[in-house]
């Protein structure tokens, strides 16, 4: 929770405070913040489509105010009521299947406020209790005794998932701790009994080792191997074979690697050959697989090697893990098809599980965001379904923590019980999950089959010639599904939303795919990649409406009529044979900021035929941002921006900063009109490494955040005034000024370096009010550049890294290059920001080689513009690298400050004074 005061502020939304809130330095914190917690009514907030959505919290606030978004990012309820009139239940009368996040805001009757939020599902109604389907399977940590155990009020929400199977564990060292004595803990028991009676399907994994018996993970011996058998024997007895499944340890090939049994196939094959016979002669109807496989290191060398020894004969399937986050699915696939031709080539065909298979979100590097991690996981489902297997199994139902740093956590479909947002409340993976069982249960696969550059169509047979197609593609773009005329194709997206179309007189309906996955129920007959509609919307900032357009390529030889209807309203127009036209589309404006799906629903000829989506992200209209300047005697100031970007102007309530023990209120009453910008500069002594912060407050609307570092600018470099003429001629006015020396020692060392006369320089960096000005002569005996654009680098030529402030304040560097080719053109480019990557917009280069003097003469005008910086700052950091190619590749570089050829380190860099 997010707790400040709000004096005269009211709610924009909640949605807006959670995205840029800052809790105000001139405000601080205080008990008198009221509390604010979330206590679901309903399990995991997941409701069935019919029943009232009613959501549960506990407060001491006199108001609370809600905003409540769907999926696709849309306000589709909002409002504050007193705290006493709600008694800790939020009504919400929403009965569209989805998932929905709620941004709460609590007012105690003092003006402190507390935010905070959950998330709720409406799933559609589907009974799967006599289904037959056990494709869709979880891990749920049933079995351990610790906070990743979700507990037994989380089996319901499985079955209302549509999860057909729980992977979970009967661990041996739990049910044996007497040796001899086999008795399994009740909560496993309690936990095989409530899968039962919610209809799901238990995959039980027999593992691991036992310190009564050996003091290691993995038997190594024929005794320990025996002793592991009876509790597997004794483990089948307990769960029987009638819906449950045995997978014989779990990777096997990389857990306990340092242990005697040394993860071989060999020591795995020789405990399969001692524990199957002996469960399938008192059980001979068991299913067992294995090995478990962990897709890392050499997995491949291995799984040969476990068929080599005859592995395949002692399982019933083969469950693999083949993990590839923070990728898309599709990379896995490869892993698939080799275990299928490795089985092949030993004569089996059976059947294939993925019985792990994941995405964490959260913040590690290696984390995804919620939205990606459904359908990425969706995608994993429906690849290995495409590809015949059996079962897919995702890891895992619920996080596990809610450390966002620790990726061990964040794999669930469902929070942690722990989780400030709720009890196993659902994340979106757990929304698209449910969606997915309910548009294929039961249904038989017909095929996969490929569209376009990067489509997917994952087919279904729903009888009586319908069928169900799962469509997306990771290059976004348009598809046309072949339909019987006239008949209803129910389209629905990843999250449960429906639009019936129509199939036209020439037996087709449109539909946008990206990465998500939407579904096509129909007298469908196949898909295929389209141009004839396109959809464009303008970026939003929030509290503004947006507007697009609607584009009709019409390839026919006939004329059309066609209706949009998107967002607020509708437009019409008429597309000629053979041409294109376009209408307006507009969307209401929405205070909440963040990611955002725009759709529309085109009619043509009175056929209500295609679906359109975009995809955008709306931003808030106001940033506060803060730098590091100097004044024109050199005093160091912090100057504080703040930038309008919506269409109306704003009056400041305040703008709070606070740095060290220094704290103030700036530009309060000042009027920012639409797309402008106000500034306001703090006199600062940075003597030290320090932190800043502010809060901009604007009365309506909410506050907004901004933070930095300060560091000590030492002895600056002054860049004086003079417009550099780019003729490849180093100017007679720099004759007046002191270069910069570049030496022949970078780091690391040029290799080979053989003095002066192989490489050396001097550099002279001048500005004027519209560039930053470098100049540098080279002194190399051999010039080779046999790369283009992004990867000059490679060769000879100069790059430069800047940041505005002191160095290693900022964080958005600006890398840029230029070199003289072999080809003979100049070329330019930008690394860095990634986003930006590319020629570099402005920038003008003129490079110049002289052979007989070896020498090489670089003029560089880098448009401040371009370099994203105020020359009224006056303080900016950078380095200067000039690389070396003899003509067997980079041999090193010199280096006017570091941090871009060494290392991506803007501390390294060196100050610079505008003169």
């Amino acid at each position: 929770m997010v707790r400040r005061r709000s004096g005269a502020v009211s709610l924009l939304t909640a949605g807006l405070l959670l995205a840029a809130v800052l809790q105000s330095p001139a405000h601080a914190a205080s008990t008198a913040a009221p509390t604010l917690t979330i206590a679901p009514t309903t399990v995991g907030n997941t409701f069935i489509a019919g029943a009232a959505v009613q959501l549960g919290f506990s407060t001491n606030a006199a108001t609370v105010g809600w905003t409540v978004r769907d999926a696709s990012g849309t306000e589709v309820a909002k409002g504050s009521a007193t705290a006493a009139s709600l008694i800790g239940r939020l009504p919400l009368s929403i009965t569209s299947p989805g998932w929905y996040q709620v941004d709460l805001t609590a007012t105690g009757s003092d003006g402190w406020v507390t935010n905070g939020g959950t998330d709720f599902a409406v799933l559609s109604q589907h009974d799967f209790s006599t289904s037959t389907d056990t494709r869709i399977g979880v891990a749920t940590g049933l079995g351990f005794a610790s906070g990743a155990n979700p507990g037994l009020a989380s089996v319901p929400l499985l079955a209302k998932g549509g999860i057909s199977t729980a992977r979970d564990e009967a661990f041996w060292a739990n049910a044996e701790t007497t040796p001899g004595v086999i008795q399994f803990p009740q909560r496993v028991k309690d936990y095989k009994a409530a899968l039962d009676a919610n209809h799901v399907d238990f995959l039980n994994i027999l593992d691991y080792g036992n310190p009564i018996y050996y003091p290691d993970e993995a038997p190594s011996t024929d005794a320990q191997r025996q002793a592991f058998t009876r509790y597997a024997v004794a483990a089948v007895d307990e769960f029987g074979t009638a819906h449950t499944t045995y997978e014989l340890w779990n990777e096997w090939n990389w857990r306990d690697k340092d242990g005697p049994a040394g993860a071989t196939a060999d020591n795995y094959v020789a405990l399969l050959k001692t524990v199957a016979p002996a469960i399938r002669a008192k059980h001979p109807d068991v299913k067992l697989t294995g090995p478990s496989l962990a897709v890392i290191s050499d997995w491949q060398a291995w799984f040969t090697r476990f068929a080599d020894l005859g592995g395949l004969d002692y399982v019933d399937a083969v469950t693999i893990h083949p993990y590839v986050q923070p990728s898309d699915p599709e990379a896995s696939v490869t892993y698939v098809n080799t275990i299928r031709s490795i089985m092949a080539a030993h004569g089996s065909t059976k059947p294939i599980y993925i019985s792990e298979q994941g995405w964490a979100t959260g913040t590690s590097a290696t984390a995804v965001s919620e939205p990606v991690q459904a359908r990425d996981l969706i995608r994993g489902e429906l690849l290995a379904f495409g590809n015949n297997v059996a079962r897919y199994s995702g890891y895992n139902f619920m996080d596990s923590g809610t450390d966002p740093t620790n990726v061990e956590h964040r794999f669930g479909l469902v929070r942690n019980t722990q989780d400030p947002r709720g009890a196993l409340v659902p994340k979106p993976s757990y929304v698209a999950t449910a969606v997915l069982a309910r548009q294929i249960d039961q249904l038989p696969l017909i095929g996969q089959t490929r569209f376009g550059t990067n489509g997917y169509d994952v087919a279904f047979n729903a009888g009586g010639g319908q069928s169900v197609h799962a469509v997306w593609s990771t290059t976004p773009g348009l598809v046309n599904a072949g339909a019987t005329p006239g008949s209803t194709v129910r389209v629905t997206n990843m999250y449960g939303a429906v639009t019936n179309l129509t199939a036209d007189s020439g037996g087709h309906i449109w539909v946008t795919t990206g990465p998500e996955p939407v579904y096509l129920k129909g007298a469908i007959s196949g898909v295929a990649a389209s141009t004839r509609f396109a959809l464009s919307v303008q970026p939003e900032i929030a509290g503004d409406p947006v507007s697009g357009s609607l584009t009709f390529t019409n390839p026919d030889t006939t004329a059309h009529a066609f209706t949009v209807q998107a967002g607020t309203g509708q437009a019409s127009g008429n597309v000629p044979a053979g041409g294109t036209a376009s209408v307006p589309v507009n969307y209401a404006a929405q205070n909440s900021t963040g990611p955002r799906t725009y759709s529309a629903k085109v009619t043509v000829d009175g056929v209500p035929s295609a679906l359109l989506t975009a995809s955008g992200t709306a931003t808030a209209p106001l940033t506060v941002t803060g730098s590091h300047v100097l004044s024109t005697s050199g005093q160091d100031l912090l100057r504080l921006r703040v930038t309008n970007a919506s269409a109306h102007s704003y009056t400041v309530a305040g703008l709070d900063w606070a740095s060290g023990p220094g704290s103030g209120t700036l530009l309060a009453g000042t009027t920012i009109t639409a797309h402008g910008t106000a500034s306001a500069d703090v006199p600062l002594t940075v003597t030290a490494a320090s932190d800043w912060a502010a809060s901009l407050r604007i009365s309506g609307v909410g506050f907004f955040k901004a933070s930095g570092k300060l560091a000590p600018v030492g002895t600056p470099t002054i860049a004086t005034q003079h417009t550099l003429t780019l003729d490849g001629v180093i100017d007679p006015e720099l004759s007046q000024v002191t270069p910069i020396s570049l030496a022949g020692t970078g780091t690391p060392p040029v290799t080979g370096w053989g003095g002066p006369n192989d490489l050396s320089g001097s550099l002279w960096l001048t500005q004027d009010s519209q560039n930053l000005y470098l100049s540098a002569k080279v002194t190399d005996d051999v010039f080779s550049q046999p790369n283009r654009d992004g990867n000059i680098w490679g060769g000879d030529g100069l790059q430069i890294g800047m940041t505005s402030g002191a160095p290693g304040e900022a964080t958005r560097t600006q890398e840029i290059g230029a070199a003289l080719t072999d080809a003979g053109t100049v070329d330019t480019w930008r690394w860095a920001p990634v986003e930006l990557a590319g020629k570099p917009p402005g920038v003008q280069a003129k490079v110049v080689r002289d052979n007989t003097a070896h020498t090489t003469t670089y003029e560089v005008a880098l448009p401040w513009s371009t370099l994203e910086f105020a020359p009224g700052d006056r303080l900016l950091s950078a380095t200067v690298v000039v690389n070396e190619n003899d003509g067997t590749g980079r041999r090193g570089w010199l280096t006017w400050g570091k941090g871009v050829a060494e290392t991506k380190n803007t501390a390294l860099f060196n100050a610079i004074r505008l003169g």
